[in-house]
């Protein structure tokens, strides 16, 4: 009883927090976006878990697991049916030359630098080298991750960028697609031996072998998703099935110990381009991504997570390296000028923020691999989510004094 109570409160709580609320904040504060983007729902599930009022205890959110691990099927899916290749084909070839460098050369430097600081500075904290290649690898794909939502909340205040906040939207929205990936990589290079409590990088046989199952589950699920629906028009009957699907799929993942975000998302994209019926899929699956990434961020703060002040250090130092790489490439970028109208040099400051799928990451790595490694990582990637969260909001008033300098 207790569970379903703490589920309705939950759904409840997304719902709210997905309606439009916020809409009217117009001012461009720290304190607007953190209700704008939900990141403020991280506060809430401290007050109601375990360290606070204990409304949902560490009992009830394990009870809870199944559906957040069919929640992050759900999430994987959407993402994967936003990989339309008609859609695809339309964006300029440059622009995904953009994407390449704005993800990969934050990453490369992020993961180096994380390495560094975790193996040969706080090489207590992960004693085993594989580990700490684990959890720098990972650290780079949560801190090079960009923000959806600060896009969104950002481009009120650009109205006379329209180009550079079209960019910036779909930047920021494609980007989910390494992170799934990776996050699924990890998974099959490491594994979880529950009796022990360790986790173990896995011989490349079986690491191929499960990346190839992972893949596999994808591709069939799209295809058995595209021909049980493509005979029915009932708009009911449709997101029956759809839910069907991933409830199985991630039934599957979880037994497998496969990534449900990256099989979500193969099943999506495969889907997504076998349908005729792209747009009013859409209208079905859109409205629920909301109130599931509000879920996500409440239940991060009810995880056992490991706060240290060393690694928060480390977190802050890395925001630092995400920023100059970032507004490096798009300074670089500029000076070819593909675009007819360029890109602005402070344009990097709109990914500043660390958001979108990442919660959603933390969350699958957590069930999958429960252990003081991924609590130290998951409880540092909190910290300095609210951290990035909190300083972006000043990058507008940044780039609305560089835009009006280049207005005069």
């Amino acid at each position: 009883m207790k569970t379903l109570a703490a589920f309705a409160l939950l759904l409840l709580v997304g719902f709210l927090g997905s309606v439009k609320l916020f809409q009217r904040l117009k001012q461009s504060s720290p304190f607007s976006y953190l209700l704008y983007s939900g990141t403020a729902f991280i506060f809430f599930g401290y007050l109601i878990g375990p360290n606070g009022l204990n409304l949902i205890s560490s009992g009830i959110y394990h009870h809870l697991a199944p559906l957040i691990n069919f929640s992050l099927g759900w999430v994987g899916f959407i993402s994967g049916f936003q990989l339309e290749l008609k859609f695809l084909k339309r964006i300029y070839s440059h622009w995904y030359v953009i994407l390449l460098f704005s993800y990969f050369l934050p990453f490369i430097f992020l993961f180096y630098i994380s390495l560094f600081f975790i193996h040969y500075i706080y090489g207590y904290f992960f004693m085993d080298l594989q580990n700490a290649i684990g959890a720098s690898f990972v650290i780079a794909v949560l801190m090079s991750e960009s923000s959806v939502s600060f896009t969104a909340w950002s481009s009120k205040f650009f109205k006379r960028l329209t180009g550079e906040i079209r960019l910036s939207a779909f930047l920021s929205s494609i980007d989910n697609f390494f992170p799934i990936l990776f996050t699924g990589l990890v998974l099959s290079l490491y594994r979880f031996i529950p009796e022990t409590g360790v986790i173990t990088p896995n011989v490349p046989g079986q690491a191929l072998l499960h990346a190839g199952a992972q893949m596999a589950t994808g591709v069939f699920t799209g295809l058995f998703t595209h021909f049980l629906v493509k005979r029915i028009r009932d708009r009911l009957e449709t997101s029956t099935v759809l839910f069907g699907v991933v409830f199985f799929l991630s039934g599957i993942s979880l037994m497998a110990r496969f990534s449900p975000l990256l099989v979500g998302m193969i099943c999506g994209a495969v889907f997504s381009n076998l349908t005729s019926s792209h747009s009013s899929f859409l209208k079905i699956l859109m409205p629920t991504e909301k109130p599931i990434y509000i879920i996500f961020l409440i239940f991060l703060a009810l995880q056992d997570l490991v706060i240290h002040p060393l690694l928060i250090l480390l977190g802050i130092l890395l925001l630092a390296v995400k920023f100059f790489t970032k507004k490096s490439t798009f300074i670089l970028w500029n000076k070819f000028k593909p675009d007819k109208q360029g890109l602005p040099p402070c344009f990097a400051h709109l990914f500043t923020p660390i958001g979108s799928i990442a919660p959603a990451i933390i969350l699958d790595l957590f069930y999958t691999f429960p252990n003081r490694d991924t609590s130290i990582v998951a409880g540092t990637f909190v910290v300095i989510l609210l951290i990035s969260e909190i300083i972006a909001p000043m990058g507008i008033e940044i780039i609305q004094r560089h835009t009006m300098g280049s207005a005069r």
